[in-house]
């Protein structure tokens, strides 16, 4: 009898512990899951900080935090990790009344784009482990992956051939606030631009050189469209970085750059475009907006988009079309632009296995990418 007893009020006290976890156990419980910067760069190692917080005096026997996030964000240590379409992590802890937990994992930022946490939940228990209890929470945590930065000789060349084209491109007046250099005198030049200290340092009259007025600009028509029936996505990836690598290096010289791509806002769904700038301040920006591209939503024909923005440039811009798409009808496109601005070039990102080079196209560039589709 007395065994008897002892059961059923084992069984009573059983069932008013498991009624009281359920209704307490996941109450005062907070769970954030965030990225330790909000903008990095590719391939930086970044943190992602668990916090959780057990607000009340009711003790929990073990808790399960739990993620899921993209394959993107590569974490250097995989324990409690697995992999499919998506990244879940399970971090399993005990925490007593009003404790906190934090813990930082560290990862490794694999690819351009804007990403943030799929779920984020709690499990845990009743203390005898009869019933598992869940809450999820609002994953707001996002992060922006800029475009890789290339540095390579291609870029170099692409540099170069911009840096002759803008230089040469002069007006016959020239900007007398505009330092170019010292040169020696000639029978034209006033006396008004006599450098007389570079004169009494040579011996010989020396004149200050004015610069041109002409504004050194530069134009950049980002396709995305598909290259090929598979519908790759490497080299579009490989273009946006281009296009990125380029406007920095455009910046930090000092030349203006305006860029016009068909590719759509991840947020917005409109296509991604940036006026002509020359502060190398806005590159976080337009870094920020590149990375946001999103290869899932239909682009903006080619052809639409050079008609709706190529007259907003200024007849000596120097035009660069950055597309791997080079299909005959894409290379009449290319002929028609030439016709309205000569002085433009086409990037080609493609494969080692491409050779064929359109020889009716002047300015063509070929841009290399190792691998293949």
């Amino acid at each position: 009898m007395e065994i008897i007893v002892f059961l059923i009020f084992l069984a009573m006290l059983a069932s008013f512990e498991l009624i009281w976890y359920r209704r307490h156990a996941v109450d005062k419980i907070s769970l954030d899951v965030s990225f330790s910067k909000d903008v990095a760069n590719y391939g930086e190692i970044i943190e992602v900080i668990e916090v959780a917080e057990n607000n009340k005096r009711l003790p929990l026997p073990f808790i399960i935090l739990k993620f899921e996030t993209t394959p993107v964000i590569e974490f250097q240590d995989m324990t409690n990790t697995s992999l499919s379409d998506l990244l879940y992590r399970e971090d399993m802890l005990s925490m007593k009344p009003f404790s906190r937990h934090t813990r930082r994992i560290k990862a490794k930022c694999t690819r351009r784009g804007y990403y943030s946490f799929s779920r984020v939940n709690v499990s845990t228990s009743d203390l005898l482990l009869i019933e598992k209890l869940t809450r999820e929470f609002p994953a707001d945590a996002s992060i922006t992956i800029l475009p890789e930065k290339i540095e390579c000789d291609d870029l170099t060349t692409l540099l170069s051939v911009t840096f002759s084209d803008v230089m040469t491109r002069r007006t016959l007046l020239t900007d007398p606030f505009a330092f170019a250099g010292i040169r020696e005198y000639q029978p034209f030049d006033p006396m008004k631009n006599v450098n007389w200290t570079a004169t009494a340092r040579t011996g010989e009259l020396m004149v200050n050189q004015c610069a041109s007025t002409a504004t050194r600009q530069v134009t950049i028509f980002l396709n995305l469209e598909y290259y090929n029936p598979k519908h790759s996505r490497s080299l579009l990836e490989t273009a946006i970085s281009i296009t990125y690598s380029y406007i920095c290096e455009l910046s930090s010289k000092g030349i203006a750059s305006a860029v016009f791509t068909n590719g759509r806002d991840r947020l917005s769904g409109d296509p991604v475009v940036f006026d002509m700038d020359t502060s190398y301040n806005d590159i976080g920006r337009r870094g920020i907006e590149l990375a946001r591209i999103d290869l899932d939503q239909d682009v903006l024909p080619f052809e639409a988009l050079i008609e709706e923005y190529l007259s907003s440039t200024g007849t000596d811009d120097f035009i660069v079309v950055i597309s791997p798409r080079r299909d005959d009808a894409f290379k009449v496109m290319i002929q028609d632009l030439q016709a309205l601005r000569k002085n433009s070039t086409w990037v080609i990102p493609c494969y080692r296995d491409y050779k064929e080079i359109p020889g009716d196209i002047r300015g063509v560039m070929r841009w290399e990418v190792s691998g293949h589709d």
